[in-house]
């Protein structure tokens, strides 16, 4: 608590005195790019289509959109708590993982447009579906593989685990979260199968990388 009231009494001598903090400017970089992105006109026959047999099997269940979107509690919840309770060193560990995935998607999406065609009709009006309507409303099915939204997560829970002054208990509860948001990208088609796999691997890879060469950062 010390830290958030220090930010809010001053921001710029926070900021100051930690000075690793200002690894958050990344975000709205990648925000205004992956928008670009996303707005790209791109000729159909230059996206690669991700889908495996196993994606088509895979039923659309829309009450997955509640645990989709824990995710968006979840990010952010997480850069705040390393920032203001968690140590220097953990905080890097997860912008390194975080934003390196979410660099190594952006050269991915920018070299190899791909995208989905899984998403079934949905004509329940219940207020699951009308989340996932919403949400598809504002993201298109393209710039998928590998996931953002799975990557994210699972750098999260990588730094998570690996916390000593976090209670066991709050561990698996925020894993057990992990795992429902992972999985709910392929119940409400968001994702296919091989995004997530890319996604879960890609940080896993990082990590590897961050204990390879930079786990005595302090």
């Amino acid at each position: 608590m010390e830290r958030v009231r220090s930010f809010v009494t001053s921001p710029v001598k926070f900021i100051d005195e930690n000075r690793y903090a200002l690894w958050l400017l990344y975000l709205p970089v990648y925000l205004l790019y992956f928008a670009l992105l996303q707005l790209r006109e791109v000729p159909l026959d230059s996206v690669r289509i991700i889908e495996i047999p196993l994606d088509r099997m895979i039923p659309t269940i829309p009450a997955f959109f509640v645990p989709y979107g824990f995710w968006w509690l979840l990010f952010p919840g997480a850069l705040l708590f390393f920032l203001f309770s968690g140590t220097r060193r953990d905080f890097l560990k997860l912008c390194f993982i975080l934003f390196g995935g979410y660099t190594i998607c952006m050269v991915v999406y920018t070299l190899w447009p791909n995208g989905l065609e899984l998403r079934e009709t949905l004509e329940g009006t219940d207020i699951f579906s009308m989340g996932v309507l919403w949400l598809r409303s504002i993201d298109p099915p393209r710039n998928v593989c590998p996931s953002m939204h799975v990557s994210s997560t699972v750098a999260i829970d990588i730094v998570v685990r690996q916390c000593s002054y976090i209670k066991t208990r709050y561990k698996n509860m925020e894993t057990v979260v992990a795992v429902l948001i992972c999985i709910s990208t392929v119940f409400i088609k968001q994702h296919s199968i091989v995004d997530v796999a890319l996604g879960f691997i890609m940080s896993v890879v990082l990590w590897g990388v961050w204990e390879k060469f930079f786990r005595n950062v302090e």
